[in-house]
């Protein structure tokens, strides 16, 4: 029995450049799927903090549908139970800016305002690092007696998990006769 040697020596394998080139394929893959699931991370905080600001918006709007028309007016009264409590939600935010303006909406003589481009002044806090309980930057002591509806904006802004400054604001009109404690 004789055995064909030159059949065994025969079997091909793979070169050392297709060895290369396979495992640059494969870092390559191992790269794109990484950097695809750092943006895809960025994604959901992004989400995350849009989905909180809007949280935290309507809990503050709420409190404010819970106040009568002249606590809305009171500057000490929107301090004291709006301004220096913070919302559950608020924590998700990095860098928070919060400002909370009550200004007149329609006077007494039936006129619609248009703070601040018709001279009016309102309420105004804002809310942020430097002042994490609320500086009062406006003052308006009589927007209960002078006003028959009052205007509430609020607007947050925050910076989010990629740089990039975001805002959401929200606003609604109160008047006399607003159910309130």
């Amino acid at each position: 029995m004789q055995l064909n040697i030159a059949k065994f020596h025969t079997l091909k394998g793979f070169s050392f450049a297709e060895v290369c080139i396979a495992i640059v394929v494969c870092v390559i893959f191992g790269a794109a799927t990484f950097q695809t699931n750092q943006r895809l991370l960025v994604a959901l905080k992004s989400q995350k903090e849009t989905t909180a600001a809007s949280m935290m918006l309507q809990e503050r709007m709420e409190k404010f549908r819970g106040f009568s028309y002249s606590n809305i007016a009171d500057k000490t009264y929107v301090n004291t139970n709006v301004v220096q409590v913070k919302t559950t939600s608020e924590a998700a935010l990095s860098n928070l800016s919060e400002t909370i303006t009550v200004s007149g909406y329609m006077n007494t003589g039936g006129t619609i305002r248009n703070y601040p481009s018709d001279g009016t002044t309102a309420n105004k806090w804002v809310r942020n690092l430097t002042y994490p309980n609320g500086n009062q930057t406006d003052t308006n002591t009589s927007l209960a007696a002078d006003n028959d509806l009052l205007k509430v904006d609020i607007l947050l802004t925050w910076t989010s998990a990629n740089g990039r400054s975001r805002t959401r604001d929200l606003a609604a009109v109160f008047g006399k006769g607003n159910i309130g404690p």
